[in-house]
């Protein structure tokens, strides 16, 4: 961050000696290291991925954005560039937005359909800025992205419409604008920039708030379907036709750990434990490197067993295979945990059909794991035995 140039401190620190210069050098760097803000309502993405589990998150966008190298978690104030003035577009580059290109904050920039969503609709909205330092602003503006913006694509300054600027303010620990969403469907970004005031430091501060049209539960930060239109939501009966899109492929260089998960020669796996170097499809098993999640159009797992992870012993926790779970008359596709569900989608899990409810829980799983998590009620409903 562009350090601030105070003359007149500078000169008087000439006459006072060298231990005084560093003593005033850390007073400094801790006021400017304090100077920031993140977006608190509707929750932006990296305050999600924040309270999702820093170490140890289990919403596979925040897996996905750890394994980037995301270290920012930890700090969801300091998305910041000093000496910015106004000039954001010229000094953020596309595809780094989210991060504002800002050193270990890469993993918001990742381009999925599955970042964490609220639900929003056409209309005023109160957005919310919590600011860990009080400083008096120039503005905070507001961006939306544009219909048939695709999430599958790194976000660009193109992708955007400017729809609210505040007036200045003097400081404040929490600033509040009322924002007027235009119409929409199905997922979008907000994209939102506090400037502070030229006079105090031209600091600018960025955040990313995913945003989902629809009819998902109201004020739910949790991941909704990508663009789809409320005329096919509700009637959607499977997942997508790739349930890897989202996913990385597997790279022998890069390190992966439970609960992690990666698509490789079309199929879908999930680290079983820390591993590096280790191919999923020679080491994937109940207890091997890797599980084996099914192919990417959503068909059940091979020879491997998936094991539910972080279950109680309340619930079911007997090894099982996607593909030998009894079919019956079900032709559902098997249920993927952390993939894709529109509200209406069939799946076949744990012997059972169950119909989604809820689309954003469903594609949450975990807790939501139809007829396994403790709130899977909450998100699915079940249908009928396959047996």
């Amino acid at each position: 961050m562009k350090a601030i140039d105070h003359p007149s401190v500078v000169s008087r620190l000439k006459h006072v000696g060298f231990s005084a210069v560093v003593a005033s050098a850390a007073l400094l760097a801790t006021v400017e290291a304090s100077a920031h803000g993140y977006v608190s309502s509707p929750k932006a993405r990296v305050i999600v991925c924040k309270e999702n589990g820093i170490e140890n998150p289990s919403l596979p966008a925040c897996v996905a954005a750890k394994a980037a190298g995301n270290v920012g978690f930890y700090s969801p104030q300091s998305i910041a560039i000093g000496g910015v003035r106004d000039n954001h577009q010229a000094v953020i580059p596309d595809g780094k937005l989210c991060s504002a290109g800002v050193g270990g904050y890469a993993g918001l920039d990742l381009a999925r359909n599955d970042w964490p969503a609220t639900q929003v609709q056409a209309g005023f909205r109160e957005f919310v800025w919590t600011n860990t330092a009080q400083h008096r602003s120039m503005y905070f503006r507001y961006y939306i992205t544009k219909q048939g913006y695709n999430p599958n694509q790194p976000l660009k300054w193109s992708d955007l419409e400017q729809i609210h600027q505040s007036s200045p303010t003097g400081q404040e620990a929490v600033s509040r604008h009322q924002v007027n969403l235009p119409p929409r469907t199905g997922r979008h970004v907000v994209y939102s920039i506090w400037q502070r005031d030229y006079a105090d430091a031209p600091e600018g501060f960025y955040q990313c708030i995913d945003v989902v049209y629809g009819n998902e539960p109201p004020n739910s930060s949790v991941a909704a379907t990508s663009s789809r239109s409320s005329s096919t939501a509700s009637v959607a009966s499977s997942t997508g036709s790739d349930t890897c899109a989202a996913l990385p492929t597997w790279d022998s260089a890069t390190v992966y750990n439970k609960p992690q998960q990666v698509k490789y020669n079309n199929k879908r796996y999930q680290a079983n434990y820390w591993t590096q170097g280790n191919n999923p499809e020679l080491t994937s098993g109940q207890y091997n490197y890797w599980l084996d999640l099914g192919d990417c159009n959503g068909s059940g797992g091979g020879s491997s067993t998936a094991v539910a992870s972080s279950r109680s012993s309340a619930t079911v926790t007997s090894a099982r295979s996607s593909s030998s779970l009894g079919t019956g008359s079900c032709t559902s596709p098997a249920y993927v945990n952390g993939s894709t569900y529109a509200t209406g989608a069939l799946v076949r899990n744990v012997g059972n059909e169950y119909r989604c409810t809820v689309g954003g829980w469903c594609t949450v799983g975990g807790p939501y794991e139809p007829g396994v998590g403790w709130a899977w009620t909450n998100a699915w409903t079940l249908v009928r035995s396959c047996q």
